[in-house]
C-alpha cells in the first residue's frame, strides 16, 4: 500500500468529482436548451392551432359564398352550369 496513501485517494476523489461535475454541467446545459426548444414549439403549436381555426372559418365562409353564387347563377341563368366544387380532402372534411 505504498502508493495508495491518503493524498492519492484524495486526488482520485477530486478527479472523479470534477468529471462528474463536468458531466452534470453539460447535461444541465442540454436540459436548458431542450426546455427552451419545448417552450418555442408549444408557442408555435398554439399559433398553428389559431391559424388552422381561422382557415377553417374562412373556408366555411367561402363555401357558403360559393353556394350563394351558385344559387344566383342558376336562378338568373338556368342554362348555365356552375363549376364543379373543389375536392375537399378527407382529413379536412370533418373539420368543415
Amino acid at each position: 500500500m505504498g502508493w495508495l496513501n491518503a493524498d492519492v485517494i484524495q486526488a482520485i476523489g477530486v478527479a472523479v468529482a470534477t468529471v462528474i461535475g463536468a458531466i452534470t454541467a453539460h447535461q444541465a446545459g442540454q436540459v436548458r436548451k431542450l426546455r427552451t426548444r419545448v417552450t418555442e414549439l408549444e408557442n408555435q403549436d398554439r399559433t398553428d392551432i389559431e391559424r388552422f381555426r381561422t382557415l377553417v372559418r374562412l373556408i366555411r365562409q367561402l363555401l357558403h359564398h360559393r353556394d350563394e353564387l351558385t344559387g344566383l347563377l342558376t336562378q338568373h341563368a338556368p342554362a348555365a352550369k356552375p363549376p364543379a366544387p373543389p375536392v375537399i380532402p378527407d382529413w379536412l372534411s370533418g373539420e368543415l
